[in-house]
């Protein structure tokens, strides 16, 4: 008589580091082995008594009172349009969002210092549209650079045509095609960029670790991308002490210390 073994059952602390390893060990990403089920989502632990008593006054002069954002367990004076917010500040008030100020280099570091800016949620949409139409707009720029390219004998290997594997486009439905696999190698490179790989890594790593272990973190490091997935030049720790950044420069490709740069001089030095 065959004896069935009693399934282990995970706690939620385990599922997140279950998730987390599948998120960052390569070799379970490219398994043919058919995924595992969606798992629930991790929760925020309850609030503690102590937790509870140790948060501080409201103002009774607030026009606006909600409860800290993430895992916090306390009620905090809503900002208002135009303060400055991030990841650890109060949240913005009703009908706002913290986003990153216009032209920001490093938003993300931004955010996490409380360096962003509390806007009207109708004008970030708005923003939003405008990107994604800025980015059609370059889609159809590629397409045309794609539907002008002839190729020829001595081109063949190196045109846009060789590389999409499509012949001169001569129809509504061949040109649609040539847009969707450009549209996917562009996204692709991008996705697949190094540096965006590694702070997808980092950004979860942090989540999960605040959301299942309630770890406070000091300091910790996000990898400054460029807009292809790749490093840029001048890389550098964020401290939530308000400490001075450590910062070093890397190879743009695989985001590697360059031995005997010196910071300030990141942009200068050769990182490829």
């Amino acid at each position: 008589m065959r004896v069935l073994q009693p399934v282990p059952v995970l706690v939620p602390a385990e599922l997140a580091l279950s998730c987390l390893l599948l998120l960052l060990v390569p070799s379970a990403r490219s398994s043919p082995v058919a995924p595992p089920p969606p798992l629930a989502p991790i929760r925020c632990a309850p609030c503690t008594p102590l937790q509870l008593s140790a948060c501080p006054a409201v103002p009774a002069r607030c026009p606006e009172v909600l409860r800290e954002p993430g895992c916090g367990c306390c009620l905090a004076c809503a900002l208002s349009l135009g303060d400055a917010c991030g990841v650890h500040t109060a949240p913005c008030g009703s009908g706002l969002r913290c986003t990153p100020r216009a032209g920001d280099p490093q938003p993300l570091h931004s955010l996490v210092r409380g360096q962003g800016a509390c806007a009207r949620a109708e004008i970030t949409q708005q923003q939003q549209q405008q990107e994604e139409e800025d980015e059609e707009r370059e889609d159809e720029e590629a397409l045309m650079l794609i539907h002008n390219t002839v190729p020829t004998e001595e081109s063949d290997l190196h045109s846009l045509h060789a590389l999409l594997q499509l012949s001169q486009p001569t129809d509504t439905t061949a040109r649609d095609a040539i847009r969707a696999r450009a549209n996917a190698i562009r996204k692709k490179l991008v996705q697949l960029g190094p540096c965006h790989t590694q702070l997808h890594a980092a950004l979860d790593t942090i989540a999960a670790s605040q959301q299942a272990l309630g770890q406070q973190f000091t300091s910790f490091y996000l990898p400054n991308c460029d807009k292809h997935g790749f490093y840029k030049a001048k890389q550098c720790e964020t401290s939530l002490m308000g400490q001075p950044p450590r910062c070093w420069c890397v190879s743009s490709w695989n985001g590697q210390r360059i031995a005997g740069t010196v910071d300030d001089l990141c942009q200068q030095e050769v990182t490829h």
